[in-house]
């Protein structure tokens, strides 16, 4: 028996624990939305009574200290305060920023010093023109139009600006939508130009992704799962699945969905690029493992 089929074995024979309180869940209001939908529909199928409280990750926590909720998705910044070590805290999925041009662009590929050019107010480089990012033919000579989502779209604007700019600052000329659609379609047209999203556009776009790298002599990669889980993609937030330890076995049934296949049509449209499968599963392993 291969260790997938030993691992849904294991799970399977596990009895569903006994829900007398209702499950609360708390932290990133960016993935709120989504994740009430799904947990509705959850809550209804297995006869359960599950809340939603999604007011932040920082609150979040705050709540989850409290006892004012079992179950958090929370986010941290550099400097933040984390779990204790009476919580368990696994990374679940990246939230993460991409680069997005017409595919008629003759670009593969971008580093930070020449978006931070493209997008900074304040920055050694002020690039204007595709020429200036190493294009060349008919795109060379026109100038770059640079759009953004704003934080309404996610954290891809806040990851970018403080990640890469020297001052967290854009040009006055950089487009703000507050919807990634608006970004994409800005782009779209035979002016061109570049975008900054929290999630590659849709197949049949006619737009593609960046790959992107730190430095200019560093290997670019592309923001798939599994080079967000190596750091290989290097703007990357993680979202962290908090819960107390002690709760575990009253947890792990919504736990185990949270973390299915079929839920992570939930997460990516809550603009969070789930695991591997192979890191899922065994996070899913090492969580039963707290029982």
């Amino acid at each position: 028996m291969t260790r997938f089929f030993a691992l849904a074995a294991l799970l399977s024979a596990l009895v569903s624990p006994v829900f007398s309180a209702p499950i609360r869940f708390v932290g990133s209001d960016m993935v709120a939305t989504p994740l009430e939908a799904e947990m509705k529909s959850f809550a209804a199928k297995n006869d359960l009574d599950i809340s939603l409280n999604m007011r932040g990750s920082r609150l979040g926590l705050e709540d989850l200290g409290a006892q004012a909720g079992d179950l958090g998705l929370l986010v941290f910044a550099e400097g933040d305060t984390r779990p204790g070590p009476e919580f368990s805290s696994s990374v679940v999925g990246y939230m993460t920023a991409v680069f997005v041009v017409p595919q008629s662009v003759p670009l593969v590929q971008l580093h930070y010093a020449q978006l931070a050019g493209v997008y900074g107010a304040s920055e050694l480089n002020n690039f204007k023109r595709w020429s200036e990012l190493g294009v060349s033919g008919n795109w060379a000579v026109r100038g770059i139009t640079a759009v953004a989502a704003t934080r309404r779209e996610g954290l891809a604007i806040d990851l970018f600006r403080f990640s890469v700019l020297q001052k967290p600052e854009f040009k006055p000329t950089v487009a703000m939508f507050d919807e990634k659609s608006r970004a994409l379609a800005r782009i779209s047209g035979e002016e061109g130009g570049i975008a900054l999203v929290s999630s590659p556009p849709p197949e049949g776009s006619g737009l593609k992704v960046l790959l992107l790298a730190k430095g200019e002599r560093d290997v670019a990669y592309g923001p798939t799962s599994e080079n967000l889980h190596t750091g290989d993609y290097p703007l990357r937030l993680p979202v962290h699945l908090v819960f107390r330890k002690s709760e575990a076995r009253r947890l792990s049934f919504v736990i185990r969905h949270l973390l299915a296949d079929e839920t992570m049509p939930m997460l990516l449209a809550a603009g969070v690029v789930p695991l591997p499968v192979q890191a899922r599963n065994q996070l899913i392993f090492d969580l039963e493992n707290l029982r």
